[in-house]
């Protein structure tokens, strides 16, 4: 990027931007200025010798007690455990969740952060804990207490989370984050009630809102989000009426980003038809009608809507990704023993 290149592994973003929308790197680069209004200059002259990063994010462990539909065993265990029992799922496309690199608990490299992470913490302005659970880990938990230990002017504590912990570990988290400025809680889920049970396996949706009233009762921010797949579309619009609730109640203590998902293909919603890219043409409309979505909450969904029209699939790629799709789905009910037309009915 020094050099003016574009890297493959950041085509989200250019992809978007080709679009004439404004990408995930256009916002979230805004940050860096506002620590430092002299970054840009700093990174040039640092070129490509070593330097320490001012955001950080960091997984400790794959370690996760869900199986959402779109995830891995890179990043849960449970998914690990299905795929060492019953195997990949055998699509089209390719093998779906082979397991390549299962991450090992007790890895060295986390001696090695510990280590590592004094010096590497007086140059930081985010920090971002991710997983797996990590709520579930021991290592967020002393991530925390030595952030509270050691005050830092500037810094900000991001962590992501599926809120499907322990009430004691919610509890506990809120106990040492709570006197952290501008500390966050990321928050996944990608529909409401059964539907985004079924997207996200392991969910129990009441447990779920009972948790995040938790945290934001006790005055900690919460973004969540909804990363936006073919199963979301349905119903969209009872999650957009159930942020619109709790922006009601919590004001700017909660915000709401729709990221698309890109991968996997067959739950990409790359594989929509028209009716539904009016379904979600209807839910922009929607979010404007509610007076509590802000300009960029708005935008955001505006830049996931347009991205998916622009990039469906077509011909003989849409009509494999939508085989893979329905191998999936009824694979996924006899090993879990969900009930896909139950919860979805035929939205294809």
């Amino acid at each position: 990027m020094l050099a003016g290149e574009r890297p493959k592994n950041c085509s989200y973003c250019w992809d978007v931007e080709d679009l004439g929308l404004r990408s995930d790197r256009m916002t979230l680069a805004g940050q860096f200025f506002t620590h430092d209004n002299l970054i840009d200059l700093k990174a040039v002259a640092a070129g490509t010798s070593y330097v320490y990063p001012k955001y950080l994010e960091i997984s400790f462990t794959n370690k996760c007690q869900m199986a959402c539909s779109y995830c891995g065993p890179v990043f849960s265990t449970t998914w690990e455990k299905e795929i060492q029992e019953h195997g990949p799922y055998k699509l089209l496309a390719s093998d779906y969740n082979l397991i390549h690199t299962p991450q090992i608990e007790n890895s060295p490299y986390v001696k090695k952060f510990w280590e590592w992470f004094p010096k590497a913490y007086e140059h930081l302005f985010v920090l971002r804990v991710t997983g797996g659970e990590p709520l579930l880990d021991k290592n967020t938990y002393r991530l925390l207490q030595y952030v509270k230990e050691h005050p830092k002017e500037g810094l900000t504590f991001h962590c992501n989370s599926n809120l499907m912990v322990s009430k004691k570990r919610v509890l506990r988290y809120i106990d040492l984050v709570k006197d952290i400025p501008d500390a966050k809680l990321y928050v996944s889920i990608d529909s409401w009630g059964k539907q985004a049970e079924y997207i996200r396996n392991g969910l129990d949706i009441k447990h779920f809102e009972d948790n995040l009233h938790a945290v934001l009762d006790s005055g900690v921010s919460v973004g969540i989000m909804n990363t936006y797949n073919f199963l979301s579309i349905p119903k969209t619009h009872l999650f957009i009426d159930k942020m619109a609730e709790l922006k009601n109640n919590y004001g700017d203590l909660i915000t709401v980003d729709m990221p698309f998902m890109v991968e996997p293909s067959h739950l990409s919603a790359q594989i929509t038809d028209d009716a539904h890219i009016s379904i979600m043409e209807n839910c922009i409309t929607q979010m404007k009608d509610h007076d509590v979505f802000n300009t960029s909450e708005i935008e955001k969904f505006e830049k996931t809507v347009g991205w998916i029209t622009s990039n469906r699939f077509k011909g003989e790629e849409l009509v494999k990704h939508r085989k893979d799709f329905w191998t999936f789905t009824t694979e996924h009910d006899r090993r879990r023993g969900t009930n896909f037309f139950e919860t979805f009915g035929n939205i294809l």
